[in-house]
């Protein structure tokens, strides 16, 4: 639950969003890329993290719509985010309760339905070989610390970087430039 728990809060702690939001006024907008990269760079069209959590491993990213003539400086500012994470003192306990707290009315709201939980209850037997009840993620949540979410940003940038890019990506800085970035973590 360690690694599905701190990925779950990672994405919603870094969140993101688009310069438009579907989702109606106020969406994300506490968030850590909303907050510091679609309010600042208005070029971006959209910056959120992502995340799918397997038995022993993980993925966690960020994704990003922007023009090519921006998308050098937004590919360094995901990974100045990243590393943001994964330094102590970036992230404050406000920004983690805020994260848990929705994390946690997310996974609520979503278990209202028979569909979704049939998918948990298969998704929790593939991922740890038994179902855990909710008190159990609960109880997770609450436990969670700044020291436990940075501790485990630096474990997931410790791992060789993925990168995809799709579009005009002439301007995309090299995998090499990425990968150097993350360095310090391995």
């Amino acid at each position: 639950m360690f690694m599905r728990n701190n990925n779950n809060i990672l994405k919603t702690l870094m969140g993101g969003g688009g310069s438009f939001s579907s989702g109606g006024p106020g969406k994300g907008m506490h968030s850590r890329l909303y907050l510091r990269v679609l309010t600042k760079y208005h070029g971006v069209q959209s910056f959120s993290a992502f995340s799918n959590v397997y038995d022993n491993t993980g993925l966690f990213g960020i994704y990003l719509t922007t023009p090519p003539d921006f998308v050098s400086k937004a590919v360094v500012i995901a990974v100045q985010e990243l590393i943001a994470i994964a330094t102590p003192g970036q992230v404050t306990e406000v920004e983690l309760t805020r994260a848990k707290n929705s994390t946690i009315s997310s996974v609520l709201m979503n278990l209202e339905s028979r569909v979704i939980v049939a998918e948990d209850i298969g998704r929790q037997l593939l991922t740890y070989g038994s179902r855990k009840p909710i008190d159990h993620f609960l109880q997770c949540m609450e436990e969670l610390t700044l020291d436990d979410v940075t501790a485990f940003a630096k474990m997931m940038l410790s791992s060789q970087p993925t990168m995809a890019s799709y579009g005009d990506v002439n301007k995309v800085p090299p995998y090499e430039f990425i990968s150097m970035l993350l360095q310090r973590f391995r």
